[in-house]
């Protein structure tokens, strides 16, 4: 009969040696990561020419605007002002406290008044 650490029998000699290896843990956390990860979000027409409109409002006004983008399946957030939309190079500059980003319009996924 085969027990566990609680009931007689045990094999408590080996229960101790019990360990992952640094590889191991390192693709498990890998794969956690990869199951967590969302599709890249499109945006039709209308919600580009409504974000146009949200833009201008808010580069006439000086006002700041939380950007949210898609990076490698993981959605993040920079909140900052638009100083220059580029459209040869097709990214937003925007002025953020830690200084200027560079938002490529292929990962845009939201914008909004911060």
């Amino acid at each position: 009969m085969k027990g566990n650490k609680l009931t007689p029998g045990s094999n408590l000699r080996w229960e101790s040696s019990r360990m992952i290896l640094p590889e191991h843990r390192e693709q498990w956390l890998h794969h956690q990561k990869q199951q967590t990860k969302q599709k890249k979000p499109e945006l039709d027409p209308q919600r580009w020419e409504e974000l146009e409109w949200l833009l201008g409002d808010a580069m006439r006004n000086d006002d700041p605007l939380c950007f949210t983008y898609w990076r490698d399946g993981f959605f993040f957030e920079i909140i900052g002002k638009c100083h220059y939309i580029n459209h040869v190079q097709k990214q937003f500059h925007l002025v953020t406290d830690d200084g200027i980003e560079y938002l490529r319009f292929e990962e845009l996924a939201d914008i909004t008044y911060a």
